[in-house]
C-alpha cells in the first residue's frame, strides 16, 4: 500500500501563490505546486503529485524530504551544474589577451602560443581549451598559410594569372 504524506507546509496558501509567481524556472515552479497540492489537501499520496506534475514518484518524494530538512528556501535551491572551475587562471587570460593585442607579436598560430603560454608559466594547458578561450573570450583568428606543394609548376600560376578576368 502506498504511504500517506505525513507533512505539514508551514507557509500559507497565499505565501506559497506568491512564491509560485516569483519563480524563473519550471523545476522550481514544480516544486512548489507540490507543496500547494498538500497545503490544499487535493493529494494524499506521492504517486497523485507525481501524475499531476509529470514527475516520478521517487522525485517528489525526495523534495519533500528536503522540504522537511531545509524548508522552502531549501526546496527552491536547485543544487544542479557540478564544479565549473575554470581551467585558465586570470593571470593566464589577462597574459594572453596582452601578448595577442600586441602589434609586433612573433606568435601566428595557436600551437605557438600553446608554447609561449607554457613556457612562460610552466603550465600545461590543452590545444582545445586555448583554442575555445581565444576565439569566444577574445575572438581571435590566428592563421597559418598552407604550405605550397612541391610539384607546384610556377610557370602554370603564371599563364593562370593572365587568363584570368581579374588579371588584365
Amino acid at each position: 500500500m502506498a504511504k500517506h504524506i505525513s507533512l505539514t507546509v508551514s507557509e500559507s496558501i497565499k505565501e506559497l501563490k506568491a512564491s509560485l509567481a516569483k519563480q524563473p524556472t519550471i523545476l522550481k515552479r514544480s516544486r512548489i505546486k507540490a507543496l500547494l497540492l498538500i497545503k490544499e489537501g487535493k493529494v494524499v499520496y506521492t504517486r497523485d503529485i507525481s501524475k499531476k506534475l509529470k514527475y516520478d514518484r521517487r522525485t517528489v518524494y525526495n523534495w519533500i524530504k528536503t522540504y522537511e530538512s531545509q524548508g522552502l528556501v531549501g526546496l527552491i535551491k536547485v543544487a544542479s551544474g557540478g564544479n565549473n572551475t575554470p581551467v585558465l587562471s586570470s593571470e593566464i587570460k589577462h597574459g594572453i589577451k596582452e601578448k595577442l593585442s600586441q602589434p609586433d607579436t612573433n606568435i601566428t598560430s595557436y600551437v605557438e602560443l600553446l608554447d609561449w603560454v607554457r613556457s612562460t608559466y610552466g603550465e600545461e594547458v590543452k590545444y582545445k581549451t586555448l583554442y575555445t578561450h581565444c576565439r569566444n573570450h577574445l575572438k581571435s583568428r590566428l592563421k597559418v598559410a598552407r604550405k605550397s606543394h612541391h610539384k607546384k609548376d610556377p610557370q602554370a600560376i603564371e599563364a593562370f594569372k593572365k587568363t584570368t578576368q581579374y588579371a588584365r
